[in-house]
């Protein structure tokens, strides 16, 4: 019995389908591949930008006082309860222990700014976390979840030691994209927050919905999959040179363009592929999907983009809020932000304090205005005695130069030289009353390793300044 022979139309239909089909595939899995590592690594940034700016927008001395609650209680805890048990009457018990916390005012700050910013933002929800690396799990300190937040000290294991190592928690939690039945496709990424001494503190720590980029992406292969397997049938229907002009060519063109995507955004379109036919349907359903993903990638930017404003603008309201706005010279409130970082100088410096006197005589004879002018003249005289160093309005009549460098080693010639000024003032009759303005000067300075802090040195220059108004009002009789 002879063996059936294939014939030329049966090796042709092969050939064609067999040809197609490594194309065709190649293709379609190279694009979803190329577009996977595009959306992994676009979502992964924008996670790891939003993260470390929310870390450097909470203030750590509210997150502080937090974990410290959280950590007390969860250390006085015998039996721990994981997040596995949600909704057991142990879980519950377990995370009432946690209650009071819910009612500090710096875990009521820090859930407001989580909220604000999680509506500025657009993510699933923003949350901080300790870490105990000894257990290998994340402690809830706050989450501004909408929908069902996890309650405070409720405990996860650090699965995925590979996006966050307990060892290092400095380098924070890496991008890490997960699957579950309950939240679907998220990216969850946590940046750490550092205290004063560096230390971290807490994780601020976010998720970012990526169902709806997954399902484009497999309706993007179900497309593409239908596509291919119509344009199969057509080449089994025609000649090879036609399959190869047809068909062939332009695969590769999408399957070129899919490999150089991530360096030109606008790819597909550029191919300008017009054609009635399966392979115009899956470079169309291309080209959209090029649109869709590009818009979520702008939309990534300019959100990025809003963020960095924001912050730009808190820290000039920041610097506004540190100047006196009468004399423009720094105020209080920038003196004790500042007396932290001298609390903790290893090098000399010098308090200078200032009390001008007959404010108040001023003020009764020729005026409060007049009074105003005299206190930014005091201001002038003092700014120009010490031009190297920084000056506080402390009070209403009371101004501090801290002396530091240059202006520290030449701090008595500086003082006597402000002295001289007044005394001038005083002997000039020309000035008018609220221009002869006179103050009380007194320091004291900072040694290393004297034992002294920024509270014990006021106290000094405040004791020199009286002695010297003292003084001044016995010559002045």
């Amino acid at each position: 019995m002879k063996k059936k022979k294939f014939s030329l139309r049966k090796r042709t239909i092969l050939f064609s389908v067999g040809f197609s089909a490594i194309i065709g595939l190649s293709a379609i899995l190279i694009f979803y591949r190329g577009i996977q590592d595009v959306i992994k690594s676009q979502y992964g940034a924008r996670s790891v930008d939003i993260a470390s700016l929310v870390a450097q927008e909470l203030d750590a001395e509210l997150v502080l006082p937090v974990q410290r609650a959280v950590r007390e209680i969860y250390d006085g805890i015998d039996h721990k309860v994981m997040s596995d048990q949600w909704g057991t009457p142990e879980f519950e018990e377990y995370c009432s222990h946690f209650t009071p916390v819910a009612k500090m005012p710096e875990y009521q700050a820090l859930l407001a700014d989580l909220k604000r910013m999680q509506n500025v933002v657009d993510v699933n929800c923003l949350y901080l976390v300790w870490l105990d690396a000894e257990n290998s799990c994340y402690i809830y300190l706050v989450d501004a979840d909408n929908a069902e937040p996890c309650p405070i000290g409720c405990i996860d294991p650090i699965y995925d030691t590979s996006a966050m190592s307990p060892e290092h928690p400095e380098a924070g939690a890496r991008p890490n994209i997960t699957n579950t039945p309950e939240y679907g496709w998220i990216i969850c990424t946590g940046m750490p927050i550092f205290d004063d001494q560096n230390n971290v503190v807490a994780l601020a720590t976010l998720d970012i919905d990526m169902n709806t980029i997954v399902e484009q992406e497999r309706r993007f292969l179900l497309y593409s999959s239908v596509a291919f397997l119509v344009v199969t049938v057509i080449f089994c229907l025609i000649i090879i040179w036609l399959v190869n002009r047809h068909i062939v060519k332009p695969i590769n063109k999408l399957s070129n363009a899919a490999w150089q995507y991530a360096a030109n955004r606008k790819i597909f379109s550029e191919l300008n592929i017009r054609r009635d036919d399966e392979i115009g349907i899956l470079a169309d359903s291309m080209v959209r999907m090029e649109s869709d993903i590009n818009g979520y990638i702008e939309n990534l930017e300019k959100t990025t983009k809003d963020l960095i404003s924001a912050r730009e603008h808190a820290e000039q309201l920041d610097r506004v809020a540190n100047v006196d706005s009468m004399t423009k010279v720094f105020n209080k409130r920038a003196f004790a932000l500042d007396a932290q970082r001298l609390n903790e100088s290893d090098h000399p410096f010098c308090i200078v304090m200032i009390d001008m006197n007959n404010l108040k005589t001023i003020n009764d004879t020729y005026g409060h205005e007049k009074g105003d002018v005299s206190i930014k003249t005091l201001t002038q005289a003092v700014c120009l005695a010490f031009p190297h160093s920084a000056i506080y309005r402390v009070g209403g009549d009371e101004f501090i130069a801290i002396l530091e460098d240059d202006d520290f080693e030449a701090r008595k010639e500086l003082i006597r030289l402000l002295n001289e000024v007044f005394r001038k003032n005083l002997e000039n009759d020309a000035l008018p009353p609220w221009e002869r303005v006179t103050a009380a000067v007194g320091s004291a300075d900072f040694v290393p390793g004297s034992g002294d802090h920024v509270g014990s040195l006021l106290q000094k220059a405040d004791e020199a300044m009286y002695e010297r108004k003292k003084l001044m009002k016995i010559a002045m009789k």
